[in-house]
C-alpha cells in the first residue's frame, strides 16, 4: 500500500473520530445543564426559589415534613427545596422547572432534618416570607392549605369526616367537646392531590355526627382541584351547603 492509498484509509478513521469526539462534547454540556438545572440553583440560595402550593406541614423534634404541589397551570417539574435553621426558625424554599416537567410532576413530598427546636415554619421566596406554622397554633394559616374546609351552625356536633376512594379523614375535638359553631374546620386530607392525579373532581363524602354517634347531616360532593378550596357550612336544619365564604 503506497502513501496515498493510506492517506485515504485514514480519512474515515479521522471523522468517526470527530463525530465521536463532538457527541461527548455534546453529551457533556447536556449533562452539565441538566446538574446546573437540577441542582446549581441551590447555589443562589432563597434567590432562586419560587412560590409553592402547600398541603400538610408536620414538625417533630428532629424532622420538618412538608408536602405540597406546583401551583402553576403550566407543568414544572420539582428540582428541590432549599431550607436554613435560624433560632427556632427554619426557611423552607422551593425550586420547580419547565424542563424537568416533562420527566416529572410538581409534586413534592420532603423531609427536612432539624438540629433544634422548631417553633416556626416560613416560606421564603425571592420576593417574600410567609408563615405555614406555627407552634402555638400546631397547624399553618388557612389561607395557605388547600382542600375543604367545614363550618358548623348547630352546637350538638361532635365530629365531621370526610371519606373518598376508600379513605376517610376527619376532625374531632381532643377534649371530646362539640365543635365550636361560625368556625371553619379544615379536613387535612389529600382529596387536592387525588384530584390533581385524576385531573378530573373526585366525588366525597361528609358526615357531621352528634355525640353519641348520630348523623345529623351528610352529603355526596365533587371536589375539583381548580378551585383549590371548598367551603362548606352544615346548617342548623341537617343540610351541608356550599359557599363561597373568605377566611
Amino acid at each position: 500500500m503506497d502513501a496515498s492509498e493510506q492517506k485515504l484509509g485514514s480519512r474515515p478513521l479521522k471523522a468517526w473520530k470527530r463525530i465521536v469526539i463532538a457527541l461527548a462534547v455534546a453529551a457533556a454540556i447536556l449533562a452539565a445543564v441538566f446538574l446546573a438545572g437540577r441542582y446549581g440553583w441551590k447555589l443562589l440560595g432563597f434567590r432562586a426559589c419560587q412560590g409553592a402550593g402547600i398541603e400538610a406541614v408536620e414538625v417533630s423534634e428532629d424532622k420538618v415534613h412538608i408536602s405540597g404541589f406546583y401551583p402553576g397551570s403550566f407543568p414544572e417539574g420539582f428540582c428541590g427545596c432549599y431550607s436554613e435553621e435560624r433560632d427556632g426558625t427554619i426557611y423552607v424554599g422551593f425550586r420547580f422547572s419547565a424542563v424537568f416537567g416533562f420527566f416529572e410532576t410538581g409534586d413534592f413530598d420532603v423531609t427536612i432534618p432539624v438540629k433544634g427546636e422548631i417553633s416556626e415554619v416560613v416560606l421564603k421566596t425571592s420576593m417574600n416570607e410567609s408563615t405555614l406554622w406555627e407552634r402555638e397554633t400546631g397547624f399553618f394559616p388557612q389561607s395557605e392549605r388547600y382542600g375543604v374546609y367545614v363550618k358548623p351552625e348547630r352546637d350538638d356536633i361532635f365530629s365531621v369526616s370526610m371519606s373518598y376512594d376508600g379513605s376517610s379523614r376527619g376532625g374531632l375535638r381532643a377534649d371530646g367537646g362539640a365543635w365550636e359553631s361560625g368556625k371553619y374546620i379544615f379536613l387535612d386530607n389529600d382529596i387536592m392531590m387525588a384530584a390533581k392525579d385524576a385531573e378530573a373532581p373526585v366525588p366525597f363524602t361528609i358526615t357531621a355526627k352528634g355525640k353519641n354517634g348520630t348523623v345529623l347531616a351528610s352529603r355526596e360532593l365533587h371536589f375539583d382541584a381548580d378551585k383549590e378550596k371548598m367551603y362548606l357550612t352544615v346548617t342548623a336544619d341537617g343540610q351541608i351547603v356550599e359557599d363561597e365564604a373568605i377566611i
